[in-house]
């Protein structure tokens, strides 16, 4: 039976795990590695928790400024709004697409369509540019340490290039309407859509009024480089977190050295198995990043367990509880019925296929 294009790559990322668990455990010293647990004190942890949360709070703070005057949301929705978006990345992990889907449906119910796919397409931008600037940076912070990442150059140049042309593609939604229309048409056309004039038409009047709504993004403005700079400081929280955890087992690692790598492995790990929490990538990627950096496999393994499982408790008492909250709200049943219609009604007036299931939604 031939296996299917998702199966293959869930297989090679079982296996690349598998890979990386076998390596860490080959001459691994159980003794050393209780002992690494073992010197480990509350107040080890508390920092680990601190950027944790820094990590998220930062992440939320900055989507809040962005967004609060164009849709008049309290620093609690955006909060809400954020956990939730986390929350549907946590469960059903897929680089970051459901998220942002997620995040697009909350902004919906608080203005209209354009603008919350504008908004969200812009702070993607904003992430991804953050998150390349921040990579560059610490690297030449650590330009004369960065020997060992020399095999891993192929790998972090193409994980630059590929954000950076991510990014370039969210501007041009945003700012050529008329080119991505016409990308859509021509694959609208090949799909054989029915009334493709209204189509193309409508699809028109949507991406204008995307593109207007992307005018709010003046660089002059306060609240947008607030945001930027809390994007920032999610990134620098989230080296502290690893580079706490190494330190909670004993082992020092210079900070510096941090940043390229545990961004770009972690990106690299998005490429997720599809289990909640990205339980496998993510312990496997960061592994691999303290194996890298010289770490004893012992206290290596340690730190992952550590950094990881503040990480999932972080998640089911913060994450979780408030981004189901809003979650019932955002997507309630008046709302879910909504976003049926209008999917049902285009639909019917393009000509797509288009079926949804009749589970209940959230209440």
């Amino acid at each position: 039976m031939k296996l299917g294009k998702r199966a293959l790559v869930i297989l090679l990322e079982v296996l690349v795990v598998l890979l990386v668990f076998v390596y860490t455990l080959y001459g691994f010293d159980v003794v050393s590695f209780i002992e690494a647990l073992r010197n480990v004190d509350a107040w080890d942890i508390l920092p680990i928790v601190v950027f944790e949360l820094a990590y998220y709070f930062s992440h939320a703070a900055a989507f809040w400024l962005l967004c609060r005057k164009r849709f008049s949301i309290s620093m609690w929705e955006a909060l809400g709004g954020s956990m939730l978006a986390w929350l549907v990345d946590i469960l059903l992990p897929g680089a970051f697409v459901e998220g942002d889907i997620a995040r697009a449906i909350f902004l919906k119910t608080k203005s209209d369509w354009p603008s919350a796919v504008s908004y969200t397409i812009f702070f993607r931008f904003l992430i991804n540019v953050t998150m390349v600037v921040f990579i560059v940076f610490t690297s030449l912070l650590a330009i004369n340490l960065l020997k060992f990442y020399e095999e891993y150059l192929v790998l972090y140049l193409g994980i630059v290039v590929a954000t950076l042309l991510a990014s370039l593609l969210l501007v041009l939604v945003l700012t050529k309407p008329l080119l991505v229309k016409n990308v859509a048409v021509f694959l609208a056309r090949k799909a054989k859509v029915k009334r493709l004039e209204k189509f193309e038409k409508d699809l028109e009047n949507f991406l204008s009024l995307v593109a207007e709504a992307s005018r709010d993004f003046n660089f002059r403005n306060i609240h947008l480089w607030g945001a930027v700079a809390f994007l920032f400081l999610q990134w620098v929280s989230g080296i502290l977190t690893p580079f706490f955890s190494l330190r909670a087992v004993g082992a020092n690692v210079n900070l510096a050295l941090i940043g390229p790598g545990y961004t770009i492995l972690t990106l690299y790990s998005l490429a997720s198995i599809g289990i909640p929490f990205m339980v496998g990538s993510i312990d496997a990627a960061l592994l691999s990043l303290y194996l890298l950096l010289g770490v004893p496999r012992e206290k290596a393994l340690a730190a992952t367990i550590i950094g990881r499982s503040v990480t999932i408790l972080t998640s089911l008492l913060v994450i979780y509880p408030i981004g189901m909250f809003f979650a019932k709200k955002v997507f309630s049943s008046r709302n879910i019925s909504v976003l049926k219609e209008s999917i049902k009604r285009a639909a019917a007036e393009y000509g797509f296929a288009y079926t949804f299931s009749e589970s209940s939604s959230t209440g």
